[in-house]
């Protein structure tokens, strides 16, 4: 059939609401009725994905989460992690960056994982050891001499192995507060994020976030990414410990706790 002007308004409209990450179905009439547009009308479904490949953009998932959509680089409608709050700095790029692609690994460590429909639990505190037990894992790694293969993983668990746990500030608007100096600061920053992108929803009883579908579906997206693969395969391996030749990690920095 062809295409009204009503048709392409809700083909907008459809768009419009897939953009806004916490928007739900079950929350909105009008975001269910042109939903299931999508679903049922082939017409209108092959529009909309014509539409949406000029944005570099298609659809990952329909379901009761709404239109979920995965981007290439040049779309405008891509992120990148020096959008991410706080993270503008190398530093808080490298930080936000592994630690986003370390919930990834943790949460669905296996292709079978990433096929299971089931709430993941992050615990911060938790989720930040086992960052930090990965990172001693890539040391002896890199002792071995083993070559990471993505240099922005390389950097990253180099730089979240030097920095402490925790820390808290202690001048000025920082003061009492966790700095970004340390790990558990990026580790929270980041899940906060994910409850923004509708990734996530915060534990009523603080510390733990829940990962939504929405995240599992754009975790399966990019399970071929070489920083994810490598961390997800390294979290997998039975670990074993070095001889005493190897070289030894070094002794925790100030203000780390265990």
């Amino acid at each position: 059939m062809t295409l009204t002007q009503n048709d392409h308004t809700d083909i907008g409209t459809l768009i419009a609401y897939a953009l806004q990450p916490t928007q739900r179905p079950g929350r909105s009439h009008e975001y269910r009725r042109v939903l299931g547009r999508y679903r049922t009308e082939s017409d209108f479904r092959i529009a909309a994905d014509a539409v949406l490949h000029g944005l570099h953009a298609r659809v990952l998932s329909d379901g009761d989460f709404g239109l979920v959509l995965g981007v290439s680089p040049e779309s405008p409608f891509a992120y990148r992690v020096g959008d991410m709050p706080h993270a503008a700095t190398r530093i808080g790029r490298l930080m936000a960056g592994l630690v986003l692609v370390g919930v990834a690994a943790y949460a669905y460590p296996t292709p079978a994982d990433l096929e299971e429909e089931r709430i993941r639990r992050v615990a911060d505190v938790e989720f930040e050891q086992w960052m930090r037990a990965m990172c001693e894992r890539l040391q002896e790694h890199d002792a071995a001499g083993e070559p990471v293969p993505d240099d922005g993983l390389d950097e990253a668990w180099r730089a979240y192995h030097e920095m402490p746990s925790t820390l808290v500030g202690d001048k000025g608007r920082g003061s009492g507060r966790l700095s970004p100096k340390c790990t558990l600061y990026w580790v929270r920053n980041v899940l906060g994020w994910l409850v923004e992108q509708g990734m996530a929803r915060a534990d009523s009883t603080g510390g733990t976030w829940m990962l939504t579908e929405r995240f599992r579906v754009q975790v399966k997206d990019m399970a071929g990414e070489p920083a994810y693969t490598f961390l997800a395969d390294i979290a997998r391996r039975p670990r074993i410990r070095p001889s005493s030749a190897a070289v030894q990690p070094p002794a925790a920095a100030d203000g780390e706790q265990a």
